[in-house]
Order: C-alpha cells, then structure tokens, then sequence
C-alpha cells in the first residue's frame, strides 16, 4: 500500500475534497509539481489549469483550479483555490464567453491592475476551455 498524506481542498464556496491522498498535482507558474506523502514542508502559488489527485484506493480525480496556494506541512496537504471544478461541472459556453470578454478588455486603454486582471480571467477562461477539451478515462 503506497504511502498516503492527509489533503484538503477548498474553493471559495465549498469544501471540494478532504480525505487522504497518494498522489497531488497542481499547477504553478513554474509548471506542474507533484507531491507524495512526508514531502518537505513547502508552500507554492496555483496558477489556473488542472490539479489531480490520487486517492487513497488509486482512483483519480482531474479538476480545473483557478488561482490559489498550497500548504504542505507535517503530512498534510492544504489547498485553497478560487475556483475548483470538475469536467462535468465546467459550462463551455460560459468559458468561451468569458475569454472573449478578457480579450476585449485587453484590448481597451486601462490601468496596470485592470490590465491584470484582464490577463488573470483570461488564464482562468483558457484553463477551463483545455480542461474541457481533455478526454477523462
């Protein structure tokens, strides 16, 4: 039996998943990382795009994750992400309207932050629209 590590995943409006884990990937400005249990203490900021996770009886889940951080610390695994949604759960229309209203706004004359922010909806809209795209086994 592989070794297992204590994991909570919350978005802004619900607990997504707590249990234990195998196996955590999520997506960093650096690219993907992968954690398994006793990993080093360790914190790391989650850009948009996929985060899976190993159950305990190697079952996988695939979610899109919008912008957050990740605590691990004595065997436990915290997550705390804006947004968390399954492949199901994800609207393509509504994610192909939101890219769109991101593109318009970069295209308009604004400030340094809007301008972020425009560039921060649109990784979230082009995240969910690849994770919609993905064929899940």
């Amino acid at each position: 039996m592989p070794a297992l590590f204590d994991l909570k995943i919350m978005a802004s409006d619900h607990v997504f998943f707590q249990g234990k884990a195998q196996v955590l990937t999520i997506h960093t400005p650096q690219g993907s990382k992968q954690f398994l249990a006793h990993h080093a203490k360790t914190i790391y900021a989650i850009t948009p795009g996929e985060l899976k996770i190993r159950k305990e009886d190697g079952s996988e889940i695939k979610v899109v994750s919008g912008f957050g951080t990740m605590i691990f610390s004595d065997n436990q695994a915290e997550v705390l992400v804006d947004t968390c949604e399954t492949q199901s759960e994800l609207d393509e229309r509504r994610a192909k309207e939101a890219l769109e209203r991101a593109k318009e706004k970069m295209r308009q004359k604004q400030s340094q932050r809007e301008y972020r922010m425009s560039q921060a909806a649109m990784a979230r809209a082009l995240a969910r629209l690849q994770f919609k795209d993905k064929q899940i086994h």
